[in-house]
């Protein structure tokens, strides 16, 4: 049956029985227009074949023996010279790869094939950061010198204790640039009670103000031991720069033994 298509009217020889009996949708290969295709009525019906029946199989004949001829005009002549006919090479189809050629393929496993060293990238260190560093090592010394250095820095230029003391740093032990000096222990009698009269003064041997700490005083005898201590003030906060206070202190009764007197600065308050 020819088959029309009804948008660009191609035509085209189909098979009836590819329609079916029921007709089905059909598509033009040249405009893509789809349709439903039916069977046309004036179509003859396909004739049947008739019942199956047995039928043997024929006897095959007998074999025919090729004719030889003994003449010798129709044997082909012989050429000893002759290359024989090559033979055919069996044909080789190539097997499709299965793997696209832009696709990586995977190594072979063995060999000698030596496969590139991964070499990571080294770190690179800019100028920015060792100019950091390098500002980052010049803080800590200079802090490490202003703490380790504090009492030569400050006999060299006084006002900069101020700046430690408003840090809250101590430059020093409190007696820093104080010196007892003239100190004169003498005893005598008050109300005709034995006393012990221990007179001196303070000087401020450094460049700045300083305050005066508590003095404590400390009675010893020939071997050296400790009988008797007191603390007291001179009466002064604090001394100007190369400024001295007297101060002078007693005690009553002291022990029988006492050889001598020492005058110290104390850290603690007078007690």
């Amino acid at each position: 049956m020819i088959l029309t298509c009804p948008s660009c009217a191609t035509r085209y020889v189909v098979d009836p029985k590819a329609i079916g009996a029921s007709g089905r949708t059909v598509r033009c290969a040249r405009c893509h227009k789809s349709w439903h295709q039916d069977v046309p009525e004036d179509l003859p019906p396909p004739r049947l074949s008739r019942p199956f029946e047995y039928v043997p199989d024929p006897e095959p004949p007998p074999p025919v023996m090729p004719s030889v001829s003994s003449s010798y005009e129709d044997r082909p002549a012989f050429d000893p010279f002759a290359e024989p006919d090559p033979e055919p090479a069996p044909a080789e189809e190539e097997a499709a790869d299965p793997m696209p050629s832009f696709m990586a393929r995977p190594e072979p496993i063995g060999g000698n094939r030596q496969l590139p060293a991964l070499h990571s990238p080294k770190p690179r260190i800019s100028k920015f950061m060792i100019g950091w560093a390098a500002l980052v090592l010049v803080l800590v010394l200079l802090v490490a010198g202003l703490w380790f250095a504090r009492s030569p820095l400050v006999a060299a230029w006084p006002p900069l204790e101020r700046l430690y003391t408003l840090a809250g740093i101590q430059v020093d032990a409190p007696s820093f640039g104080l010196e007892i000096r003239n100190l004169t222990p003498a005893f005598s009698k008050i109300d005709n009670t034995p006393t012990l009269v221990v007179a001196g003064e303070v000087a401020n041997t450094s460049g700045g103000v300083r305050k005066v700490p508590a003095l404590r005083v400390s009675l010893k005898n020939t071997k050296g031991d400790v009988l008797k201590t007191w603390d007291f003030t001179i009466g002064r906060d604090e001394l100007l720069a190369g400024e001295t206070a007297p101060f002078q202190t007693s005690i009553a009764t002291p022990p029988a033994d006492a050889t001598s007197a020492v005058v110290i600065f104390t850290d603690g308050s007078p007690g």
